[in-house]
C-alpha cells in the first residue's frame, strides 16, 4: 500500500503538469445475502457484500501522453477493514519514435484475448470473489504492476507486458464464500518469492487480415491459481498449495460473420513442473480451445453462445496417480455458456443473463441482473447468482452452498 500511496502522489504531481485534466467517479452501496444454507457460516454473518465505495478517476493529457489515476475509497464491513485506499490503476502513458512506441507504466487493469468470461491466453489476474458477489463486471480485473509496450507500424502489432512480480488470481477464502479443499492440505497458499526471477512476462503479436484480428500469444510465468501441492510442513500439515510454473502460447481470431460476431482462441499450457504427467501434486500440460458466436436477435436483444474445452496431456498418468476415491477429471472437460440481454425503455433497463454449464464436471453457474438507469447520475442493480453441481471437488460444484443475492446503488459524478 505504501508504494501505491506513492505512486498516486507522483501520478497527482505529473497530472498537474500536463495540459488538458478531467476527473469523473461514483459514490455506491452494496449489498449481498447469502440465499443457501452454508454450514461454514452458520453463526457468522449472512451478507456476502456489505460496502460502500467512493471511486475517483482522475485522467491528465499532454501532446504525447497521458496520466491516468482510478481510486476507491472502500469501507467494507464483511472484510472488518475499516475504510482503505485502494489504487485500482495509477500509470504514466506516453508515445515516442514518431507513435510507433507506446509505454505504459503503473499499476494497471489489463485484458486480451477474445472469449466472453472465459479466458486462455489472458494470464493477467481476475478477482473471482468480485466477480461471484456481485460487484461490478470492473471489479473481476485484478490490477497489475507493470510496464506495457506497445509497437505499431510494423506488419505486426507487438504488445509485451513485463510483471517484475508475480500476481495470482483473488479467489474465495473462507471470508465471504466457502471453498473446496482436499483433506489434509493447508487452505492458504504459498507464493512465489518476490524476486525478478519470479515475474511474468505476456507477449502478443497482432494484424487484422481482411476484416479478422488475429492474434498470437505467449506467456511465461505462473498457474494463476494454487494448483500444485508441496510437501512442506506449515502448521502441522505436511502438504501446503502453491503456484506451479507455466508457460502458455496460443492464438486467436475475432471478426464478423452471418450478421454476427465469431471469435475462436485457443492456447497449450505447458506444465514446466510435470511436462510428462507422472507428478499426481501438480496439474498436467494441457490443450485448450474455445469457439463463440454473438448476434443481435432482434432490436435491443442480444445472445451469445460459447463452447470451450480443456483437453489433458497424458490423462492416463494422472489417473493412475489419483489416490482411491479421488474424483476424477475428463480428459476432456468442457463449458458450455449462454449470454443474454435485454434493453428496455430507451435502454434505461438492461436486463440480463450468464449461464457456465459444464456437461463434463456436471455444474453450473448462473448469473442474472436487471439494472435500471434513473437518471444520468443514478442507477440501481439488482442481480443472484446460482451455483449447482453434485461433487465439490469440480469448479462450481464447490461454491453450491454461496448462492447469494445482492443490490448496488451508485451515484455518477
Amino acid at each position: 500500500m505504501r508504494a501505491a500511496l506513492i505512486a498516486c502522489v507522483l501520478l497527482l504531481m505529473a497530472t498537474s503538469a500536463v495540459a488538458d485534466v478531467e476527473w469523473h467517479g461514483f459514490l455506491e452501496a452494496g449489498y449481498g445475502l447469502r440465499a443457501a444454507d452454508n454450514p461454514m457460516f452458520e453463526d457468522k454473518n449472512d451478507y456476502t457484500l456489505q460496502e460502500v465505495r467512493a471511486q475517483l478517476r482522475l485522467s491528465g493529457y499532454a501532446e504525447r501522453g497521458e496520466v491516468f489515476l482510478r481510486a476507491d475509497l472502500l469501507h467494507d464491513q464483511v472484510a472488518g477493514m475499516g475504510t482503505d485506499l485502494d489504487i485500482r490503476e495509477g500509470f504514466l502513458r506516453f508515445t515516442t519514435f514518431g507513435d510507433h512506441l507506446d509505454v505504459k507504466a503503473g499499476r494497471q487493469a489489463l485484458t486480451w484475448g477474445t472469449g466472453d468470461l472465459l479466458f486462455i491466453n489472458d494470464l493477467f489476474p481476475k478477482d473471482w470473489v468480485s466477480f461471484f458477489v456481485g460487484r461490478e463486471d470492473q471489479y473481476l480485473k485484478a490490477p497489475v504492476d507493470a510496464i506495457r509496450l506497445g509497437v505499431f507500424g510494423l506488419p505486426l502489432n507487438i504488445d509485451l507486458v513485463l510483471a517484475p512480480r508475480f500476481t495470482p488470481d483473488r479467489l474465495p477464502d473462507g471470508e465471504r464464500l466457502s471453498f473446496f479443499s482436499p483433506e489434509g492440505v493447508y487452505p492458504d497458499p504459498a507464493e512465489p518469492p518476490e524476486t525478478f526471477d519470479n515475474g511474468e512476462l505476456a507477449l502478443r503479436l497482432s494484424r487484422y487480415i481482411g476484416s479478422i484480428d488475429v492474434a498470437l500469444y505467449g506467456y511465461d510465468g505462473f498457474f494463476k491459481g494454487p494448483r500444485g501441492v508441496a510437501t512442506t510442513a506449515v502448521n502441522g500439515t505436511n502438504l501446503i498449495p502453491y503456484y506451479p510454473k507455466l508457460r502458455v502460447y496460443g492464438g486467436s481470431a475475432r471478426g464478423a460473420a452471418v450478421g454476427g460476431v465469431f471469435w475462436a482462441e485457443g492456447g497449450y499450457y505447458d506444465s514446466r513442473e510435470d511436462r510428462d504427467g507422472d507428478e499426481p501434486l501438480l496439474p498436467n500440460s494441457s490443450f485448450r480451445f474455445l469457439g463463440g458466436y454473438e448476434r443481435q436477435v432482434y432490436t435491443d436483444f442480444n445472445l451469445g453462445l460459447q463452447y470451450y474445452g480443456d483437453w489433458m496431456m497424458n490423462h492416463d498418468r494422472y489417473v493412475e496417480g489419483l489416490p482411491p476415491g479421488a474424483w476424477k477429471q475428463d480428459e476432456l472437460r468442457q463449458i458450455l455458456t449462454l449470454r443474454a440481454e435485454k434493453w428496455l425503455r430507451y435502454q434505461t433497463v438492461r436486463l440480463s443473463l450468464f449461464t457456465f454449464y459444464s456437461p463434463t464436471d456436471e455444474d453450473a453457474h448462473v448469473r442474472a441482473m436487471a439494472a435500471y438507469r434513473l437518471s444520468d447520475e443514478v442507477e440501481i442493480a439488482l442481480g443472484l447468482n446460482v451455483f449447482e453441481g453434485e461433487n465439490e471437488a469440480t469448479q462450481f460444484a464447490q461454491f453450491d452452498e454461496n448462492d447469494n443475492v445482492y443490490a448496488r446503488l451508485r451515484y455518477n459524478f
